[in-house]
């Protein structure tokens, strides 16, 4: 199910920004230029890929809805971070993404 849904996101904000080329402010800290808006699809990818391989997690029974939550927030604060405009607002936020990659370094 969510899976689909990724698929399904990452589809619809291709078809979205397709034609904007130039860079796109949404408020005083949210921005998208082209970087941020390829490094956004390579996350929706790559946690796509990640909700996929994640079948041995799904065999074994081992923390499957903690898995997920933590996909899934990782996912959120890595788009956060890549909307990000000031310099060291992205470096907090970037910081702060490495919780969740820590928790499923150790597993």
């Amino acid at each position: 199910m969510v899976q689909s849904f990724l698929f399904l996101l990452r589809f619809i904000f291709i078809l979205i920004n397709m034609h904007r080329n130039y860079f796109m402010s949404i408020s005083y800290f949210f921005g998208c230029d082209i970087i941020s808006y390829g490094l956004i699809l390579l996350s929706l990818w790559i946690v796509s890929l990640i909700l996929i391989a994640r079948e041995s997690i799904y065999k074994y029974k081992n923390y499957t809805n903690l898995f997920l939550v933590n996909i899934i927030l990782l996912l959120i604060m890595l788009v956060l971070t890549f909307r990000r405009i000031r310099l060291f607002i992205f470096y907090l936020f970037f910081e702060r993404r490495l919780i969740p990659t820590l928790f499923l370094i150790l597993g």
